[in-house]
């Protein structure tokens, strides 16, 4: 056997459907074998690989081994005269395997190759070439210094940049993405360290490459497509930590590293503070901006009114700026707040519906206080009028804010275009529209020259592509896996460039994968059902709802105690879900699918009725999905209206 594919998996679904496939593509001609190992995943990942790719090997652990003890869990069983390690969020070109294969055949000293990467808007990875971590290097790297010294061997010789990204060259680290060797390379300098549970694993390997007299080269004859940024969140003080532990790692293995193992640890808490502080600043300062501008909003206003209007200094008195002043700073922060103005991705709507919101509460306030604190209706109005244009100032200018408007203005204003025949295009536009996606699809391109144009939104075929984009002014292709080879899919992408978003269809699955901001490195996303669950918004409103409701049913317990059927559990049941361990409503624990949900905590009720003989209603998995997807706290308002009786069982334990 000339070749072994092993990927492990770990909770990638939308992106092995297409990783899978262009393997199987660039395997046709080639005697070899597919190994998955799944770590673990609990979003139906094994069952992708049984029901769609029978002839896959799979391997399904109970738990996540970590990547290298994964890998060896496949090479134990390869037999092949090339192993290769490929990650699941990669598509490989039809040509990337023979490639590879023709280049280790007619280069003995080789011991491994890597080729060139692409991220999902088309642009160049630099860790397709890498060096050594050394101190320097990984302080460079971890700092992004690098990127001031681009052509520099030394400081970025973690990338490599001495070498071209279209030169063929020797270099001393593979990325753990795309590892093609040798299997007796393998065999004689063993297997990947699982002492690295994730990152290092691939530096140690190629360390031990070059250290058994092998080479290592970097080959851009051939392009692969690396979806970055699923598995981990590479700019989380988690990652940092990480790395760099996984550096004193390969520190403490290899002697002629070792000195540097105090250097590393003072990198890992000097790191590790700055993305702390900078975690909180990027958390909180949109609050806290806010809060300000409120505040400065009603101060200057009655400061201008006091001297204006009432001729008056001093008018208001002390009280009005220790508690009016800040009491409306805070009910408008709170009601902003509670609209999602601070949630991620930014949103600039969420800002104008919760200042919208904000103003009316603030107003009903301050109809209901005492008339010693009611100043003047025109302070309010005219306070809320300055805070709402430094609003509008502040979300224009400011960053993350004036990316999100310009995503606001994206979204509202994508066109797009299929590449597909008529079966997938209709598919794909099914797929867009149930994802709720603002994309407007304004015609589809033929990927086969001769194939019939049945289409009533043709445009052409896809030799045309280049006028497409530029007479309809395209700002989004998306492919379909089953009608576009690979091969196609990665040229139209190097050819067009990075100016564009690139997204492909899987043919099996119900997503489409690509990049989600072609100017962010390593960020991809997956068009799916929009679930309302999984936003902020939504959980913060369920949130409200099971504590509104727990404190309305304690203040009821006395007589709502002798109408419910079980009351052993109630007052168990109420303060669980006042302290967040358990839900009012959730899923059914018989759904086998739930994890492939939203999640939740437990819950004391389900949207799934039980029927009059105590069983529970059939298509158990279509009911939780329709409330995950469409939820409203009224959805759980009429749920628990329904069977508010049963707020005492122990929680879910239907029949």
């Amino acid at each position: 056997m000339r070749l072994s594919v092993i990927i492990v998996s770990y909770n990638v679904y939308p992106f092995l459907d297409n990783c899978l496939r262009s393997v199987q593509q660039a395997m046709k001609d080639i005697d070899g074998e597919i190994i998955v190992v799944d770590n673990s995943s609990v979003d139906r990942t094994p069952q992708l690989v049984q029901e769609h790719f029978p002839t896959v090997c799979l391997i399904a652990n109970i738990d996540n081994k970590g990547f290298a003890k994964a890998n060896n869990q496949a090479l134990a069983l390869s037999t092949s005269e090339y192993v290769v390690l490929l990650n699941p969020d990669t598509i490989v070109s039809e040509d990337t395997f023979t490639t590879c294969l023709h280049f280790m055949d007619n280069h003995p000293e080789a011991g491994a190759v890597g080729v060139r990467m692409l991220d999902g808007s088309g642009r160049f990875l630099p860790e397709s070439k890498r060096g050594l971590p050394t101190l320097l290097a990984s302080f460079m790297k971890m700092s992004g210094l690098y990127k001031l010294f681009p052509r520099s061997a030394k400081l970025n010789s973690y990338y490599a940049g001495h070498i071209g990204e279209h030169e063929t060259a020797k270099i001393q680290v593979l990325t753990g993405a795309f590892m093609f060797m040798r299997k007796m390379t393998v065999d004689k300098i063993g297997t990947l360290d699982e002492d690295y549970f994730m990152y290092g694993e691939d530096i140690d390997l190629s360390y031990r490459i070059t250290k058994g007299g092998y080479a290592i080269y970097y080959l851009p004859t051939t392009s692969i497509i690396h979806y970055k940024g699923e598995s981990t969140r590479k700019s989380s003080l988690n990652y940092i930590l990480t790395f760099y532990q996984a550096m004193l790692i390969f520190n403490k293995k290899h002697p002629e590293f070792k000195g540097q193992k105090q250097l590393i640890k003072l990198a890992i808490y000097f790191h590790g503070l700055v993305r702390l502080l900078k975690g909180s600043a990027e958390k909180w300062w949109p609050v806290i901006l806010d809060i300000i501008l409120f505040f400065t909003s009603f101060y200057f206003v009655s400061k201008l009114w006091e001297r204006y209007y009432f001729a008056q200094q001093g008018y208001f008195k002390p009280s009005f700026y220790l508690i009016n002043i800040p009491l409306y700073t805070l009910t408008g922060s709170i009601v902003m707040f509670l609209n999602g103005a601070y949630d991620k991705p930014y949103s600039y709507r969420s800002s104008w519906v919760g200042f919208g919101w904000s103003a009316l509460v603030i107003l009903v306030i301050y109809a209901f206080l005492p008339a010693g604190f009611r100043t003047s209706r025109m302070v309010i109005l005219m306070g809320l009028a300055v805070y709402v244009f430094l609003m509008w100032i502040s979300r224009k200018n400011i960053n993350p804010w004036r990316a999100a408007l310009k995503n606001d203005n994206h979204r509202l204003t994508r066109k797009a275009i299929i590449i597909a025949g008529p079966d997938e295009t209709k598919r794909i536009k099914e797929l867009i529209n149930r994802s709720r996606d603002q994309i407007e699809i304004i015609g589809t391109v033929s990927p086969i020259e001769n194939m019939p144009n049945v289409q009533s939104d043709s445009l052409g075929h896809l030799s045309k592509l280049d006028d497409i984009i530029r007479v309809h002014k395209v700002g989004e292709i998306i492919f379909s896996a089953q009608d576009v080879p690979f091969s196609m899919f990665t040229d139209n992408m190097t050819h067009l460039g990075p100016g564009l978003r690139y997204m492909l269809a899987a043919s099996t699955t119900m997503n489409i994968v690509g990049s989600m901001n072609r100017d962010t490195e390593g960020e991809s996303y997956a068009i799916r059902v929009h679930f309302n669950l999984s936003d902020p918004a939504s959980l913060r409103a369920k949130r409200i709802f099971d504590l509104l409701v727990s404190l309305l049913f304690l203040f009821c317990s006395p007589i709502l105690i002798w109408l419910i059927l079980n009351r052993n559990s109630f007052f168990p049941n109420l303060f669980r879900v006042l302290m967040g361990k358990r839900t009012w409503i959730s899923y059914h624990p018989a759904d086998q699918l739930k994890s492939t949900l939203p999640p939740l905590p437990q819950g004391i009720l389900s949207p799934v009725y039980p029927d009059d003989n105590g069983g529970i209603q059939h298509r158990l998995e279509h009911i939780h999905y329709v409330y995950a997807r469409d939820y409203h706290w009224t959805t759980d308002f009429s749920i628990l209206f329904s069977q508010w009786k049963k707020i005492g069982q122990t929680p879910l334990n239907y029949g």
